[in-house]
This record gives C-alpha cells, sequence and structure tokens, in this order.
C-alpha cells in the first residue's frame, strides 16, 4: 500500500479517534488491505464513507442509553409509574440472543444511576407470548417501551408492532420506541403513526439519499464495482433492505454497507473486512 494512502487512513483514524479504541489495530490492519484492493475511485468513495462512519464502543453505549433512558424519564413520567421494556424482534427470533435483549440488560443496570429512577418501577418481558391478550393487560400507568440498538428498514419494527398491537390493550400512544440509532425512513415512518421514539444518532441512506444526480448515479455505480469483490454480495447489496447504513455496534448489523463488514476476493484470495460480522 503506497505510503501517501495509509497516512491519508491513519489521519481519518485519528480524527475520529479510533486509534483509541481497543481492537482498532486489527481493523486499521484490514482496512489497508481493503484499500490496496480496490481503485483509486473506489478508494475515494470509501475514504467518503468511512469519515461519516459510525463505531460505538461498549462505553459509547452506556452512555447513550443513559442518555435515552433520562429523556423517557424526564419526558414520559407524567401520569406513568410503570415502564415494560421489550425487544425490537421477529417472532421467528425469539430464544436468539438478539441486541434488543443485550439493550434491555445493560438498561437494568443503568437505571439505579438515573434522575428520577425511584419514582417509576422497569418490568422487562422478552417473549411475545407474555404479552398476548389473555396473558397480559396493560394498565393506564403503564407504556410499551420496544428496545434495540439500532433500528434500520424498520422491517423488524414492524413486524414487532403487528404482534404487540394484537393486544386491544396496546394501543400506539402507549408505545414507545428506544433505540441508540434509528434510521430516518424509519423515523419517518414512527411520526406518520404517532409512535414517539427516543434516540441519540439518527441515520440517513448514506448514497442515495446523501448525493444528487449526476453524482449519485457515480457513486452508486462505485459502489456496484466494489461489491462484485465479495462472495454472496448480492444477496446484501447496499446493505440488508437497501439500507446503505455506515454504523458498528456490538456487531455490525448487515444494514451497512457489506464491503465495511464482509471478506471480499482479489485474486481468488480472500480477505477479512474492516470490522467483520461473526
Amino acid at each position: 500500500m503506497e505510503i501517501k494512502k495509509v497516512l491519508k487512513l491513519y489521519s481519518l483514524f485519528s480524527d475520529k479517534k479510533w486509534n483509541e479504541i481497543d481492537g482498532n489495530k486489527q481493523v486499521f490492519e484490514n482496512f489497508c488491505i481493503l484499500t490496496d484492493n480496490l481503485s483509486d475511485e473506489q478508494i475515494d468513495l470509501m475514504f467518503e464513507l468511512t469519515q461519516r462512519y459510525k463505531w460505538f464502543t461498549l462505553n459509547d453505549y452506556n452512555s447513550k442509553l443513559t442518555k435515552i433512558l433520562q429523556d423517557i424519564f424526564d419526558n414520559e413520567l407524567e401520569n406513568i409509574d410503570k415502564l415494560i421494556l421489550f425487544p425490537i424482534i421477529k417472532p421467528e427470533d425469539e430464544g436468539k440472543i438478539k441486541s434488543g435483549n443485550a439493550a434491555i440488560y445493560m438498561i437494568r443496570g443503568i437505571k439505579p444511576f438515573v434522575d428520577k429512577n425511584n419514582t417509576v418501577s422497569i418490568e422487562e418481558i422478552i417473549e411475545f407470548e407474555s404479552l398476548k391478550e389473555q396473558n397480559f393487560t396493560l394498565n393506564p400507568n403503564e407504556l410499551i417501551v420496544l428496545i434495540d440498538d439500532y433500528v434500520g428498514s424498520g422491517e423488524t419494527l414492524k413486524a414487532t408492532l403487528v404482534e404487540v398491537l394484537k393486544n386491544r390493550s396496546i394501543t400506539v400512544d402507549k408505545i414507545i420506541v428506544a433505540s441508540i440509532v434509528i434510521q430516518q425512513d424509519t423515523i419517518d415512518f414512527l411520526t406518520d403513526i404517532g409512535i414517539k421514539y427516543y434516540s441519540t444518532d439518527t441515520v440517513i441512506k448514506e448514497i442515495s439519499q446523501r448525493y444528487v444526480s449526476p453524482e449519485l448515479e457515480e457513486k452508486v455505480r462505485i459502489m456496484k464495482d466494489i461489491e462484485r469483490m465479495i462472495p454472496g454480495g448480492s444477496h446484501f447489496s447496499f446493505g440488508y433492505e437497501h439500507s446503505e447504513a455506515l454504523v458498528t455496534l456490538i456487531r455490525t448489523p448487515d444494514n451497512t454497507f457489506p464491503i465495511f463488514w464482509k471478506e471480499h476476493r482479489k485474486n481468488g484470495k480472500k480477505y477479512n473486512a474492516p470490522f467483520q460480522r461473526y
């Protein structure tokens, strides 16, 4: 890799303070390898996207979930003394370890250190069966809080809402969506149907909603050329559900452009991605 490209990448890591994150060395090395396998125009696009990339550590989780919980306490506790937390999850994924469950577990530890924590109780429910009408009634002094760390295309959120709203005691005005990161399209959907949301970071589709013609078509072409290096990349082209995300949390969501998390191939050899997803 050319020294000027290494220095440019190093400067980018320094500006974003990624060089202070544990594990940054492996991420940097994989970025160097990826950059070395790209053309100049592909490198330019990758640098543009990486400048806007969000990499959240466990420390970030703590501070961001604390802010979200504090915001909910500050704004939603009038006539409310109980929050019922439920992970954003598809019914078919019940029983799997998902990010929503992890976020709920972290909130369990955060609550004692948030102002007004003594004025509200929190209950955790993790199975749709427990929210069925014959098993559960939402009282006037209670709210349902649907939790995740990242809400992208909204497909999983909508699947959760379909199941939750089968219980006639649960109405949209008694539901809150809480997530560290929420895609703007999903925010628009929630606003349209009257569900409040709390988050610390909002993201957009980082090519199709960032650029305009003719630059837009050029960026799309370059990314499609990059994705041809990814075995099976067509299944995640531009991220799951074409989300075009640029984010890594505890795991890198598959909504992120796959070149950042899926291995690529050059001259028959496979290379690890910067933010590998296991």
